[in-house]
This record gives structure tokens, sequence and C-alpha cells, in this order.
């Protein structure tokens, strides 16, 4: 376009801002969610070196094995201790027979002894069907199994949700205690030790804590 000695060209553009330059911040640390805590806990029947006597009697759970504490990746949580070799039975529905009960046999075991993989492995094997046991990557996967094909044989339309930790009595008060005494436990990283006492005062319900005959 030709411009008359009249008009007078329009300004430049302005100049583009420089781009600001990425926060270098440090990144937050992850807060813990699980706080230590004191708990008053039944006394534990030990033999005359001090290790607990097993089996052992937790409310409704036998433990039969504390197992030994991994230090591999995902052995562990905050909240719970995942040793190789726990072991501990219950009584929960049979997923055969509609009138009857089952014994469950839960066993932590090393992901390299199963399938080749890494982390743990929750294997729990029913009393009635002992050929077939469900195996998971974690314990709410392998109680979820259990709980379902319970329902399922009842024609009950309940829940099929679980928390697979407390069904593998990982979170009852006892034997988390027991678990924490295990060798290498103080050095889990991320898990947040409580504080246990034996013998102390026991407010409202607690599981009693017999040697298993």
């Amino acid at each position: 376009t030709i411009l008359s000695s009249t008009q007078v060209p329009p300004p430049p553009p302005p100049p583009l801002a420089p781009p600001r330059p990425r926060s270098t911040k440090p990144k937050r640390l992850k807060a813990h969610t699980v706080q230590s805590r004191s708990w008053s806990i039944p006394t534990v029947p030990r033999n005359p070196d001090g290790q607990p006597q097993l089996p052992l009697n937790v409310g409704i759970m036998t433990v039969r094995s504390l197992g030994r504490v991994c230090l591999d990746k995902h052995f562990h949580t905050e909240r719970y201790i995942f040793p190789i070799g726990y072991e501990v039975t219950r009584r929960y529905f049979s997923m055969r027979y509609p009138d009857l009960e089952a014994q469950y046999t839960c066993t932590i075991l090393h992901g390299e002894d199963i399938d080749g993989g890494s982390g743990p492995r929750f294997r729990i094997t029913p009393s009635d069907d002992p050929d077939n046991p469900v195996t998971a990557g974690t314990a709410t996967g392998a109680w979820s199994v259990i709980v379902k094909a319970a329902n399922k044989v009842r024609n009950r339309q309940h829940s099929n949700s679980v928390s697979g930790p407390d069904y593998f009595g990982l979170g009852q008060n006892t034997i988390k205690h027991l678990l924490q005494e295990l060798e290498n436990a103080n050095l889990l990283m991320d898990y947040v030790r409580q504080n246990f006492v034996e013998g102390g005062p026991l407010g409202g319900r607690h599981a009693a804590v017999t040697a298993a005959v």
C-alpha cells in the first residue's frame, strides 16, 4: 500500500516479554500420614529366650510364623510390614459350601519364588480346597477374591470390599508389635514405628492373646 504524505505508518508492535524462568524451588518432601502413638496390648506369652511362643492365638488369628524382614522395595509401607514367610490362619466363610466356614492360611512370599517378579505375594489357602490357593500382589487383592466367591455361593449382594492387611492380621496391634521386634525392622525407612506397652491398661475391646495348644 502506498502511503500519502498525510498518513503516518502504524507503530511497531511491542516486543514480546522474555519467558519467565522456571521456579527452582526444591520439591516438598512427602509428609508421613501415619503418626507414631503409644498403645497398650495384652502380655505376650514368651519363651525363656524372650521370643514369643508360637503358634500364638491373637483374637481370631493364629500366628504360626512371623517370617523375616525383607529390605527390598514394596515389603513395607508407613503402616504395615510384610515379612517373607509370615503365616497366620483364621476362619471365614467357605467359598464352596454356603452353610460352612473354612480355615484360611494366609502367607506372605517373595515374588521371585512364585512368578519371578519382585515385591511380595500374598497367598491364601482354603482348608476345603487346598489345591487352589489364591495369590495376588496385595493382601486386599487376594482377600477380595475370597470375599467375592463366598458372597456368590450364598447369593448375597453384599459389598466385596475388604481390608486385606487387616484380614492378614497385619493391622492387629499385638501382631504389629511382634513384627516390629523382628531383626532389621528398625531399618525400614518408610515404616512409622508405634510404641506398644505389654500389660498396660486395656480400655475397650481388645483381642485375647494366648499360646495355641
